[in-house]
């Protein structure tokens, strides 16, 4: 999972570094956001660890903490969600 401030790249981190993709997660250009609660991305990405075990892994992208909208207990449900998911 990717957790972080309001409008920081998130998604596009994701869709570039992780995804290998042009898109995928939505992006935009405004400061209205475009990823509200947690998304899940449609697949399971296969990746391997270091030892060379072949791993199945979940892509979680994250609405951004400090929004205009939102307070900071919403902040906290949706990192600690985002957290929980990547134990």
């Amino acid at each position: 999972a990717v957790a972080g401030n309001y409008r920081t790249g998130k998604s596009f981190l994701l869709n570039r570094g992780l995804l290998n993709r042009n898109s995928g997660f939505g992006v935009g250009s405004t400061v209205n956001a475009c990823t509200k609660g947690l998304w899940l991305w449609k697949k399971v990405v296969k990746g391997i660890t270091p030892d060379g075990e072949e791993i199945n892994t979940l892509i979680v992208d994250s609405e951004g903490l400090g929004a205009f909208e939102e307070d900071s207990n919403h902040d906290a449900r949706i990192f600690s969600l985002a957290i929980l998911l990547s134990s």
